[in-house]
């Protein structure tokens, strides 16, 4: 048969395994047999268990071991939460690319939000860029940079802060000025207006991708 074929499977309550993805639809597949590109028109929910990310969409599409397209999507590695109009997996690269608004909360960070955002995921690194906020710790920056497991935040670019500790307010004007904060086990946060070279260099270049 030529051209493309398109499979509907009704199938709303079975869950199926497909490579690294457990897949719970909400309703309808479609399965394009031509391009093997499966989508879920009422969304669902996608579970990698290798990678540890659970995501619930409104509507999503991927392809097997290539990548995942989501709308309306919600992210969760671990005790971290992402929510974002539009996202998408890169699954080989394991880079998520998330806009349309971002929403990103953990234990450390709460009420963060910026239009655009990149997980790397391999590496656990966030970037959020076009203009962050964070209700707390409070702080405004241009960009951000968050490396995860060693609970560090690069603010880059002008920037405004609130030491909650300290009681004042650390501003930094212009594209070169950045702050480090640092999260530490007791919950406190530490703020470094001297950033060491080596941590602004390794977090900094991933504000290129």
């Amino acid at each position: 048969m030529r051209g493309v074929w398109i499979l509907v499977l009704l199938l709303p309550a079975l869950a199926a395994r497909f490579a690294a993805f457990t897949v719970e639809p909400a309703g309808d597949q479609v399965v394009d047999l031509a391009t093997g590109v499966t989508t879920l028109p009422e969304g669902g929910r996608l579970v990698d268990a290798e990678r540890g990310i659970s995501l619930e969409a409104a509507y999503i599409e991927y392809k097997e071991g290539e990548f995942v397209r989501a709308k309306k999507a919600r992210l969760v590695q671990g005790d971290l939460r992402f929510q974002a109009g539009r996202l998408e997996y890169d699954v080989e690269s394991e880079q998520v690319v998330l806009e349309e608004g971002v929403f990103f909360s953990s234990k450390r960070l709460k009420g963060l939000r910026a239009p655009r955002g990149v997980l790397y995921l391999k590496d656990q690194v966030a970037v959020l860029t076009g203009g962050v906020r964070s209700e707390s710790p409070a702080f405004e920056a241009e960009q951000m940079v968050a490396d995860t497991q060693e609970g560090l935040v690069l603010l880059v670019g002008s920037f405004r802060y609130q030491d909650p500790e300290l009681g004042i307010t650390l501003k930094g004007q212009g594209p070169t000025a950045q702050l480090l904060l640092r999260f530490l086990q007791d919950g406190e946060v530490e703020a470094e207006t001297e950033v060491p070279a080596e941590i602004y260099v390794r977090l900094s270049a991933y504000l290129g991708g």
